[in-house]
């Protein structure tokens, strides 16, 4: 059994190795195929040597136009610096006041539409007065200053548009002594006691006489107004507001024809009232 096993063994390993050396001899390369193929790898070596030489030249060519921009731009840059006739340090000071005006900004933008226009108008207005005085310096030309600038003029666009102008009214709830005069002159309401009628014509359904308001009334103090409307404010007249609006103080007779029915004379306007104001 053994010897039997033995032969078997034997018989099996001939017969592998034998079929082993014939797929070699099938698959072994002929002298003119591995020449065929040597001239194929030869070739795409040239191709890709060819397209590395052209790709070069264009990186060449790219980098001595890069090379012309940026001695430009430093040459412009040389003559802006001349132009503004400043230090090094006095423009790192200009940078670093539009950095704070920037800082003081992003605080704004994380803070509600209502917070912002109870407490903090004044201090949005102080910022954009700031910026106009910091565009006067010479510096504010510089490329990195006007970026600046630029971000600044956006974020103040940014937090009257979706911020300030898009709060329709908030509510105020009446303390004790309070009086409608005495809220509408509030920094945080109007600022101007002669807007009280505004006040008392938002809260008619609450109010029935205007000297007459109690402790814990909420009021609703109504802020905007619409696209073709005007908030008439403590010195205006038709005249004024033709030459805000229309940009031509002769156009005031179309606010008085739109508006006759609560303007009683041409010449007299109250604070608070809300004119239509027609299309140009």
């Amino acid at each position: 059994m053994t010897k039997k096993y033995i032969l078997c063994s034997l018989i099996f390993a001939l017969l592998v190795g034998l079929t082993s050396a014939v797929s070699a001899a099938d698959n072994k390369m002929t002298r003119e195929e591995y020449i065929a193929q040597m001239a194929e790898y030869t070739a795409a070596e040239e191709q890709a040597q060819t397209e590395i030489a052209e790709l070069d030249a264009q990186i060449a060519a790219l980098q001595s136009k890069l090379d012309k921009l940026d001695s430009g731009i430093s040459s412009t840059e040389s003559e802006i610096l001349n132009l503004v006739e400043a230090t090094d340090a006095e423009i790192q000071d200009f940078g670093k006041n539009l950095d704070a005006l920037i800082g003081q900004l992003e605080g704004l933008m994380s803070l509600a539409p209502e917070e912002i226009y109870m407490h903090h108008r004044t201090e949005l207005e102080d910022l954009a007065l700031q910026l106009e005085e910091l565009k006067k310096d010479k510096i504010s030309a510089l490329p990195a200053m006007a970026a600046k600038i630029d971000k600044i003029e956006s974020m103040l666009e940014q937090l009257q548009n979706q911020g300030i102008r898009q709060l329709k009214k908030f509510d105020y709830t009446v303390a004790s002594g309070d009086h409608l005069w005495g809220i509408a002159g509030k920094e945080t309401i109007y600022a101007d006691p002669y807007m009280w009628p505004r006040i008392f014509r938002a809260n008619r359904g609450q109010i029935k006489d205007p000297d007459l308001i109690f402790p814990e009334q909420v009021l609703e103090i109504p802020v905007a107004v619409g696209a073709n409307q005007y908030l008439v404010t403590r010195g205006d007249f038709l005249f004024k507001i033709a030459a805000a609006v229309y940009n031509d103080p002769t156009k005031w007779h179309k606010i008085y024809k739109a508006n006759e029915k609560q303007i009683v004379e041409k010449d007299l306007l109250f604070p608070a009232q809300v004119l239509e104001i027609p299309a140009n």
